[in-house]
């Protein structure tokens, strides 16, 4: 896959993302519940790829391998689930900015300490100056968009 294709439908994928918290945040407002409003998202999501298998758009050709997937592979839903719900929670409260931010630092955070370690099959990419640098950038983004709410900062 071409690098800027790639860049390009990552930079899509993130969209959806803000996209798909706002979303949440309405249902949860809506229902009351941020777990009625996560469900309703898990749900919405697992038809939407159940149909999607049924109707031969994704193959399935390689289900009875399952076996042999290593058990924190099946993580992800559950991480899913707390990330959404998490997410449905505080977006109201810090804003879809600040909440996005604090969601993309925590990921360069963990993505570099599986980078540099190599875990969970991942070719290790070494910790450079410029990869701390991002970090330290992002942790001055989430300052500067909660200083500029007019909202004081709680420890």
């Amino acid at each position: 896959m071409n690098i800027l294709l790639a860049i390009l439908g990552t930079g899509l994928a993130g969209s959806f993302l803000a996209l798909g918290a706002a979303a949440n945040a309405q249902l949860k407002q809506t229902l009351h519940s941020p777990l009625a409003a996560a469900t309703i998202n898990f749900i919405v999501g697992f038809s939407v790829l159940t149909l999607l298998m049924v109707l031969g758009v994704f193959k399935s050709d390689n289900l009875d391998k399952l076996s042999s997937v290593p058990w924190w592979a099946f993580l992800g839903g559950l991480l899913g689930a707390i990330f959404v719900t998490l997410q449905t929670l505080i977006v109201p409260k810090l804003g879809l900015t600040t909440t996005t931010l604090a969601v993309v630092c925590s990921q360069m955070i963990v993505s570099l300490s599986i980078d540099q370690f190599g875990w969970f099959g991942i070719t290790p990419h070494p910790l450079n100056t410029s990869r701390i640098v991002a970090i330290c950038l992002l942790l001055g983004a989430i300052a500067l968009t909660q200083l500029g709410s007019g909202k004081k900062l709680k420890i």
